[in-house]
């Protein structure tokens, strides 16, 4: 196996493959692992690699490729998912303007997070940077202020650009909650009436407590947003 040693090694997306070999959502997945390979300086090739079924129920899939080995495919099963979690906060790993939010080679710093909210008891890590809340260690965290408006990270301050995040970013203005993006700075976070961590992986899970101290108040969103992402994985044009 290759040994990956930074960024510009690797590019990778990990998403949702049933047992009839579909994947969800796959042209979003692929559009954004085209667009990172670009900020990554990778030569991403036309065709993308086959994958195999999941063997009974939904698993996640990564789907990397490297200049040096090619694709590989990669199946794992759902670990927590759709559930209220604890958190750590921790500071967020930083490369360069165009590497930060690409999912790349240099992937370890993501991964000893998760161990680190593990060995602390907790699910998740919280990724700040410069006061702010701005990514965590498997998907993008959503606010629901005290005023009813929703709030994403932007983008600019170097989390992924989530594929869940974006579904529900598009969805919940129908249901009456407007969603902005900005900086999720200590105060609003403190006031928040409900934190969630949203991705492939972790559906739509509500946060109960960083480093210890409860946080939140209302179910509102996460309801909300576990509906709207159950709705979307019973539509036929989710997979592909």
């Amino acid at each position: 196996m290759t040994q990956i040693t930074g960024p510009r090694d690797e590019v990778f997306t990990t998403a949702i493959v049933n047992s009839s070999g579909q994947i969800a959502d796959r042209p979003a997945h692929l559009e954004r692992m085209k667009a990172h390979a670009k900020r990554l300086r990778i030569s991403l090739p036309e065709s993308f690699p086959e994958v195999r079924a999941a063997e009974e129920d939904d698993q996640l899939v990564r789907i990397s490729y490297s200049s040096a080995s090619g694709w590989g495919v990669q199946h794992r099963p759902f670990g927590i998912r759709n559930e209220e979690v604890d958190a750590i906060s921790i500071v967020a790993p930083r490369w360069n303007t165009k590497t930060n939010g690409c999912k790349h080679g240099d992937w370890a710093p993501y991964t000893d997070a998760r161990i680190m909210a593990e060995k602390a008891g907790c699910d998740v890590a919280l990724f700040v940077h410069e006061h702010a809340l701005i990514d965590s260690d498997r998907g993008t965290p959503i606010l629901l202020d005290e005023d009813g408006t929703v709030w994403l990270p932007t983008q600019e301050d170097g989390g992924v650009d989530g594929i869940t995040a974006s579904i529900l970013e598009a969805q919940l203005p129908d249901a009456g909650l407007p969603v902005v993006r900005g900086r999720l700075n200590e105060r609003l976070v403190a006031r928040c009436h409900e934190l969630l961590v949203v991705g492939s992986g972790l559906g739509v899970c509500r946060i109960a407590s960083i480093d210890g101290e409860t946080i939140g108040e209302t179910t509102v969103l996460s309801k909300r947003c576990q509906k709207i992402i159950n709705q979307h994985f019973t539509q036929e044009a989710t997979w592909s």
